[in-house]
């Protein structure tokens, strides 16, 4: 039961960091410029964004989610 626990424990933090990272890596290069352009940061009507993500990466945030969260539910029980 600690190994299933830890599993499934491992599972939902590779989701949360799989979010996280698309959050990161995609919607932020593309919210930003827009948030600024609204402050007067920036002249309007000027910029650009764009973002670009890969499988690769969203499954190499997703690994490494689910062994931190793996490793951490076992050494706490």
């Amino acid at each position: 039961m600690r190994y299933l626990t830890a599993a499934g424990f491992g599972v939902l933090t590779a989701i949360a960091t799989a979010i996280l990272w698309i959050v990161v890596r995609f919607v932020l290069p593309l919210a930003v410029p827009i948030f600024l352009s609204r402050l007067g940061a920036t002249q309007s009507g000027s910029g650009g964004a764009g973002a670009f993500i890969g499988s690769g990466s969203i499954l190499l945030a997703a690994l490494v989610g689910f062994v931190g969260g793996l490793v951490w539910m076992l050494w706490r029980r």
